[in-house]
């Protein structure tokens, strides 16, 4: 893969040219500025940049998106922030080749997080990768072998890990005060709307369309795409499961204190109350069996009501009482329904910040949410939407991370990548 990208620059002009900056590499220490490179700058790479900007340890050097109508505002936010303005590219492995860029934070669409990762790995670079971190199971666990091969920092964009009361509620979990906790349940109720149909027609000249599809199948453009919903179609998307629902999923897994990939998954759901051109479901329901817990997650994209006062959260059930969660706050009562515990975690730590600190430190230990927390939690919603995709459930073998004795849910568990944007079998 090094060779096709390295081939490409050399052939290619590109559309915009990145600087050539001062370099602090990656072994910088605590008084060196931090060349950062933020890829996708729609949605959550706002946040990205902006975070990115006002530490004083890092800069935002480069701004990349395929889509150059993104560019003008962004750099004007950058450069308001920290006092000057960060360079363009439309094309990430550019940046993946530029020796100066110590970090690249990612904030693509899903089906580009496990590649730009990798590269990012390979190319000596510390990571920040938005979730779902993979858009399949297989890729999510290549991160990982990256990560390690290659001693980068990589932090998943699961920001409940650095949220001080979700932290509290967890560890009061796992010291036990809710006895053993045999259930845990995420909910995602977010109302989702139609899409509705968009004929398919030239891409935009501003947008490079071969980049922006490029691991997935290419077809043809819509407007349905780009830039939000991509989420409802298999090729880029993971479902709101993987979307909003990681996140829960994320909490869930942490508070069973699961480190491994369930025994068995069963999925049902459908695309109901109005049809339109997307393809995943708006409405799932799916159990994950471990071996002496049950994790449950829900997808409501209609109307519909909370669960004890929660749309988007966690419950968890204990052989001496329950909780939940609710954004920072939690509380736990007894088997009784009294008040045992609470907590009110105000705003929270910063995730960034713990990201900036631990490549500050080159001690990828003290991430709150490890490449292998993204992953794990990751892989458990791609395994949801298989069982879903296939219509039974399914028995996983923890460690080969595979389906047992299901050849068609196993195509599912990788993908097929378009040359040459292919993860790689050795990272």
């Amino acid at each position: 893969m090094e060779m096709n990208r390295r081939k490409f620059l050399g052939t290619s002009a590109g559309a915009v040219a990145t600087s050539t900056l001062v370099s602090k590499r990656s072994q910088a220490g605590p008084n060196d500025v931090l060349n950062v490179a933020v890829l996708g700058l729609n949605g959550r790479g706002a946040s990205h940049y902006q975070a990115f900007a006002g530490a004083k340890e890092t800069r935002v050097a480069v701004l990349c998106d395929v889509d150059q109508t993104t560019f003008q505002n962004a750099v004007s936010q950058v450069e308001s922030i920290q006092g000057s303005a960060p360079k363009v590219e439309t094309d990430l492995r550019r940046i993946m080749d530029d020796p100066s860029i110590d970090i690249v934070s990612i904030a693509t669409p899903d089906h580009w997080h496990a590649l730009a990762a990798i590269w990012g790995c390979q190319a000596k670079k510390d990571v920040y990768v938005e979730k779902p971190v993979s858009h399949n199971v297989w890729e999510g666990r290549k991160i990982v072998e990256a990560a390690r091969k290659h001693g980068r920092v990589v932090q998943t964009g699961t920001q409940n890990r650095s949220i001080d009361g979700v932290r509290e509620a967890i560890q009061f979990l796992h010291d036990g005060k809710l006895g053993h906790v045999y259930m845990a349940k995420g909910l995602c109720f977010k109302r989702r709307r139609s899409i509705g149909f968009k004929n398919t027609e030239s891409a935009p000249s501003t947008l490079n369309w071969d980049l922006w599809v490029g691991p997935a199948p290419m077809q043809d453009f819509h407007q349905n795409l780009v830039h939000y919903n991509w989420h409802w179609f298999w090729d880029f998307g993971t479902t709101d499961m993987g979307n909003q629902g990681v996140h829960q999923m994320d909490i869930a897994r942490w508070g069973l204190n699961k480190n491994t990939l369930p025994n068995s998954v069963h999925g049902v759901g459908g695309r109901w109350g109005y049809q339109d051109q997307a393809e995943t479901p708006n409405t799932q329901h799916t159990n994950f069996q471990f071996d002496d817990s049950v994790l449950q997650f829900e997808v409501r994209g209609l109307h519909t009501h909370d669960e004890t006062g929660v749309k988007v959260g966690n419950m968890f059930y204990g052989s001496e009482g329950w909780m939940v969660i609710n954004g920072s706050n939690w509380e736990a009562r007894s088997p009784d329904g009294d008040l045992i515990a609470q907590g009110d975690g105000g705003s929270g730590s910063d995730h960034f910040r713990n990201f900036i600190d631990a490549v500050v430190a080159r001690k990828p230990e003290m991430l709150n949410a490890d490449i292998l927390e993204g992953h794990l939690s990751s892989a458990l919603c791609h395994l949801g939407n298989i069982s879903y995709r296939v219509n039974r459930g399914l028995t996983v073998d923890p460690d080969s991370e595979t389906i047992v004795g299901d050849d068609q849910a196993n195509q599912l568990v990788r993908r097929s990548y378009r040359t040459p944007f292919t993860v790689p079998n050795q990272v």
